[in-house]
């Protein structure tokens, strides 16, 4: 495609865009991509500088009607935050003097973690982690429970196991030699 042909199917605002990059003597080349770009950030800045422009004038008391003050106003704001420069290095100096000029309240001799009073607090529980149990006689749910009846003849031939103590432990446990070397 010739650049003739390239130029006649943009858009009236990427044409104006790219006249300004070649126009521009240290912009030797650029990608198709960067005038993507440009065209992206030219609009997100024009609609929030004009959605900034409408607050400042449903704020002046005239909604919905933006005048010439309210577009100036807004576009000296996005440029003071979004292009501004650094804030001047003995300018935050003397803030920081005029701060720190002042002493700081005393802390009072009450030892541990200072809180707040325990109705501000968010340190209580607020729940249960064990429910109530119902009353007798009331079922939790509506499933009938089995009962396992055992017989008697089985457990009578088992006794429970005996713990063995301790010392009796320690004596049958066999010795290990001690290394050689």
């Amino acid at each position: 495609m010739s650049r003739s042909t390239v130029a006649e199917t943009l858009p009236p605002t990427a044409r104006s865009i790219a006249l300004l990059l070649a126009s521009t003597p240290t912009v030797q080349d650029a990608q198709p991509a960067v005038l993507h770009q440009l065209l992206e950030f030219s609009h997100r800045y024009t609609s929030q500088v004009l959605s900034d422009a409408l607050v400042y004038a449903e704020h002046g008391g005239h909604p919905n009607k933006l005048e010439m003050d309210d577009v100036v106003l807004a576009v000296q704001a996005r440029v003071g935050w979004e292009f501004g420069g650094r804030i001047p290095k003995e300018y935050m100096l003397s803030l920081a003097q005029q701060v720190n000029s002042q002493p700081l309240p005393s802390v009072p001799e009450v030892f541990g973690v200072r809180l707040p009073p325990a109705s501000e607090c968010l340190t209580s529980v607020d729940f249960d982690l064990v429910p109530n149990k119902p009353p007798p006689g009331v079922k939790l749910y509506d499933e009938e429970i089995e009962e396992v009846e055992e017989s008697d003849d089985e457990d009578g031939d088992m006794e429970p196991a005996t713990i063995p103590d301790a010392s009796q432990q320690m004596s049958q446990q066999p010795s290990v030699p001690p290394p050689m070397g």
